[in-house]
C-alpha cells in the first residue's frame, strides 16, 4: 500500500512540474481565446432566481465584419449551451472555421455561449464552491433557474422576443426540462436543434448500477467532504500532461475516452487532447445520480426526493417548438436507439422537424460533436444551413 501511495505521489509531482508544458490555450479564459482568435467578445452575468451567479459570453460579430463594427444590432441571436463537464468553451476550443460558435458568427449571427452553474463560470451571491449545499443541484434546477435566467438576459440585452437555441448532450436535457416545468418559455424559442440530446440514456445501465448502487459511490464520497467531481484547476492540468506527445494507440487519455464515448480515433487531434483535458469543468454529485435515476427507471423523471425518491415524468407534451434532433452512429453514451425513441415521442406530439445523423462518419461519439478533429466540416458546415433554414421558416 505504502509502495502505491509513493508511486501515486511521485507521478503526480511530475506531471504537475510539467504543467507548464500545456499550450497556452489550457489556460486562457474564453474572453481571451475568443479575441487571440480575432473575434469581438462581450461579457454579461445573470443571477437565477435561486442565487447562483452565472457568466455569459457573446461573439457580435464574425471576423470579417469585426474591423468594420462588432455591433449585433439586427443580428438574430443563437444561443449555445454546453453538456455535462463542458463549459462554453465547448464551442470555440477547436478554433475559427470548426468550431461553431466562431462558424455562427461568421455566418452573421448573434452568438451567445450560456454556462451552468457549477463551471467555474459560475458563483453563489452566499455559498462559496466548498459548501455543500452549493452543489445541491441538477439538471433539474438547470432547466428550471439557469437557462431561464439566461434566455432573458440574451433577450432583454437584444430587445427581440426570441432566440434560436442549440444544446449539446445536457444541454438539450435542461431544455426540455424548462419546456416541462415552465411551457411558457416556448413563446421565446424560435427552434431548437439538439445535439445528441441526453434525455434516455438506458444503454449504460450496467456502469450506473454497480457505482450507484453496487458500491454505493455518490454516498461514500458525500461521507468523506466530496459533493462534486471538481478538482483544482492545476489537478486537471497535471492529468493533462500525459496525454502529450504520445500516439493515439498509445495515448492513456485517448483509450480511457474511447472507452466512455465511442472510438473514432481518426477524429481526435492529439495536439488539442491536453487542452481539452485541462478545461474539463466540474459537476455535482447530483447530477450523475439524476442521471443514474433516468437511467435505472427508464424514465425521463424529475430529480423529486432523490436518487430513490418517486418517479415524476417530465412533461415532454409541453414542447411546443420545432425540434431536430442529430445523433452520432456511434455515441456510446446517448445511443442512437435511445434518441429515436425521443424523436418518436416528438413526432406523435407534432414538434418534430427532423432526426438525422451528425454526418456520414460511422464512428461519429458523443465528444465528437465539439472536439472533433474535423467537426467544423462534417458537422458545423451542415448546422449553419440548418440554423439558417430553421429561422427563415419560424422565425419572425
Amino acid at each position: 500500500m505504502e509502495m502505491y501511495t509513493l508511486s501515486f505521489a511521485l507521478f503526480t509531482l511530475h506531471a504537475f512540474t510539467n504543467a507548464q508544458l500545456l499550450p497556452k490555450e489550457a489556460y486562457a479564459t474564453v474572453p481571451q481565446l475568443i479575441s487571440s482568435a480575432g473575434y469581438p467578445v462581450n461579457k454579461y452575468r445573470v443571477t437565477t432566481e435561486d442565487g447562483y451567479i452565472i457568466q455569459m459570453y457573446r461573439i457580435p460579430a464574425g471576423r470579417r465584419t469585426a474591423r468594420r463594427s462588432d455591433n449585433a444590432k439586427g443580428k438574430r441571436p443563437v444561443l449555445l449551451m454546453h453538456g455535462l463537464m463542458g463549459s462554453s468553451d465547448n464551442f470555440i476550443i477547436m478554433g475559427p472555421n470548426k468550431s461553431l460558435g466562431y462558424m455562427l458568427a461568421d455566418a452573421g449571427y448573434d452568438v451567445w455561449l450560456g454556462n451552468m452553474r457549477g463551471t467555474v463560470h459560475s458563483a453563489h451571491q452566499n455559498l462559496t464552491r466548498r459548501d455543500a449545499k452549493f452543489w445541491d443541484f441538477s439538471f433539474d434546477e438547470h432547466g428550471k433557474y439557469d437557462l431561464p435566467a439566461i434566455i432573458d438576459k440574451v433577450l432583454s440585452v437584444t430587445k427581440l422576443d426570441k432566440l434560436f437555441y442549440i444544446g449539446h448532450s445536457m444541454g438539450s436535457t435542461s431544455f426540455f426540462v424548462m419546456m416541462s416545468e415552465k411551457p411558457e418559455y416556448n413563446e421565446k424559442i424560435v427552434a431548437f436543434i439538439a445535439l445528441s440530446p441526453a434525455v434516455y440514456v438506458g444503454t449504460i445501465k450496467p456502469i450506473v448500477q454497480l457505482l450507484l448502487r453496487d458500491l454505493n459511490l455518490t454516498n461514500r464520497m458525500r461521507a468523506q467532504g466530496i459533493y462534486s467531481s471538481e478538482i483544482v484547476k492545476n489537478q486537471w492540468q497535471s492529468i493533462a500532461t500525459t496525454c502529450m506527445g504520445r500516439k493515439i494507440d498509445e495515448n492513456m487519455c485517448a483509450r480511457f475516452v474511447a472507452l466512455l464515448v465511442g472510438e473514432n480515433d481518426a477524429e481526435v487531434d492529439l495536439s488539442m487532447l491536453p487542452v481539452i483535458i485541462a478545461r474539463v469543468q466540474p459537476a455535482s454529485l447530483q447530477q450523475y445520480e439524476h442521471y443514474g435515476k433516468i437511467v435505472e427507471s427508464g424514465v425521463f423523471t424529475a430529480w423529486e426526493n432523490g436518487f430513490n425518491g418517486t418517479i415524476r415524468p417530465y412533461n415532454l407534451s409541453n414542447v411546443k417548438v420545432p425540434v431536430e434532433i442529430i445523433y452520432g452512429e456511434n455515441d456510446q453514451l446517448v445511443h442512437k436507439t435511445q434518441v429515436l425513441r425521443l424523436a418518436e415521442e416528438l413526432k406523435a406530439i407534432g414538434v418534430l422537424e427532423d432526426v438525422r445523423a451528425a454526418c456520414s462518419c460511422p464512428k461519429w461519439n458523443h465528444l465528437d460533436f465539439v472536439v472533433a478533429k474535423n467537426v467544423g466540416k462534417l458537422l458545423n458546415k451542415p448546422l449553419v444551413k440548418d440554423v439558417n433554414r430553421l429561422y427563415n421558416k419560424y422565425g419572425s
